[in-house]
């Protein structure tokens, strides 16, 4: 009796084993609904926004932007050069006609080593591209872009940061405009600029960074006062930028992109109205403006409301001190790096005060983690610093105090 209830009771559990192997294998996974995507405008022909899924952010070995910013450390900029533009008759000119179109001579790898040499970490390379496109293709001009690629393959040889841009295309004369009515026609060709520029650099390091666009202004250009219509046509160029870059794949994919704030200005108004691109990467955007404060300082050229002042002044330093405060602080509640992409003043013999100033805004923009990149347009008395072919610097004490208060 005993050994049979036994047995009974071991049947019993061999029993209840098998039920529960055979409900564990046919057991499914709890299934996790995927993340909802984000819709984001991008370019047509007919120039209306459509809606097209932006995947959500993945992790990527890229550098990241703060990273990048912070190993800059200080740049320069080869202004008034690939940057040069001209009539319509300049068509169909050849590529160093281009380049020497505002006076400055073609440059060539000894310039790079020059700038290693003198403490640069990063080389701002300013590119306009009309002329350089075929308005009904947007096919982008080969000698062009080979010549643009010499540069910034001499850049690299010499572990230099480099960034290339649309430049003129924006500012005063150009035909991209910070208003809504532009970017809806204009949008599918600065969209296919842009593609055509990240497919011929897709595979190239992180060190290369590329710059949606330069100083970009409404209709009216103003250089001051943004509209909530020019603010929201940046953020639209921005983020219409940052997709277009990033659906050409390759080292696109996470390379580090910067974006300007309108006309690259600083004033609060501006910097609200600024948004950070949505992006498939996190931690790759990094904002930029310019810095030419206080004008009267920087320039007399077009001083109206006060007098030019030539020296290094009490009111000169505040300004500039209280000016880059308000940028560091604002990116900071924005949660991404800045760079100064553009700083310099004009010579008026008054080399001291000028070192001054620069070596101030330098070491105030550094307590911010901000790079700065001295504009330098070759030409000596206006903002020109350094010999591109030779040794013949025009202001050699300028970029010392510069290199030295990024240290």
């Amino acid at each position: 009796m005993k050994r049979s209830n036994k047995n009974r009771r071991l049947l019993f559990i061999c029993l209840g084993l098998v039920a529960m192997l055979l409900l564990a294998c046919g057991k499914r996974p709890t299934e996790t609904p995927s993340p909802t995507p984000t819709e984001a405008p991008t370019a047509t022909p007919e120039g209306t926004p459509t809606p097209t899924t932006r995947p959500e952010p993945v992790a990527d070995n890229h550098e990241k932007a703060a990273d990048a910013v912070k190993n800059m450390v200080i740049g320069w900029n080869l202004g008034n050069y690939f940057d040069a533009t001209g009539g319509v008759k300049a068509q169909n000119r050849e590529v160093s006609q281009y380049l020497t179109q505002w006076g400055n001579p073609v440059v060539g790898e000894s310039l790079y080593k020059k700038l290693k040499d003198l403490g640069f970490k990063a080389v701002r390379i300013p590119i306009t591209w009309n002329f350089h496109f075929d308005i009904a293709t947007t096919e982008l001009n080969a000698d062009w872009l080979a010549e643009i690629k010499k540069n910034v393959d001499w850049a690299l040889k010499y572990d230099m940061y480099v960034i290339i841009n649309v430049h003129h295309d924006t500012g005063a004369d150009g035909w991209i405009r910070a208003s809504v009515s532009n970017y809806e026609k204009c949008q599918n060709r600065y969209a296919q600029i842009w593609k055509g520029i990240a497919e011929y650099f897709k595979d190239y390091p992180d060190k290369l960074i590329f710059e949606g666009f330069n100083e970009m202004l409404d209709e009216k250009s103003d250089w001051n006062n943004a509209t909530a219509d020019a603010g929201k046509a940046i953020n639209l160029y921005n983020q219409l930028f940052v997709d277009t870059v990033r659906a050409t794949g390759g080292n696109n994919s996470g390379r580090n992109l910067i974006c300007n704030t309108y006309a690259a200005a600083h004033g609060q108004g501006v910097l609200d109205a600024y948004k950070v691109p949505e992006d498939t990467v996190k931690d790759h955007i990094i904002g930029q403006v310019h810095f030419y404060s206080p004008y009267e300082f920087v320039s007399d050229q077009g001083i109206t409301w006060t007098k030019p002042i030539y020296e290094y002044t009490s009111y000169v330093e505040k300004t500039v001190d209280d000016t880059i405060k308000r940028i560091g602080n604002a990116f900071k509640k924005k949660g991404i790096p800045c760079i100064i992409g553009e700083f310099a003043t004009e010579d008026h013999k008054n080399t001291e005060a000028r070192v001054k100033w620069y070596s101030r805004v330098v070491a105030d923009a550094k307590e911010f983690g901000i790079v700065c990149f001295v504009w330098d347009n070759g030409h000596k008395y206006n903002m020109g610093h350094i010999d591109r072919i030779g040794n013949e610097d025009d202001f050699p004490e300028i970029i010392d105090a510069c290199v030295n208060a990024a240290k």
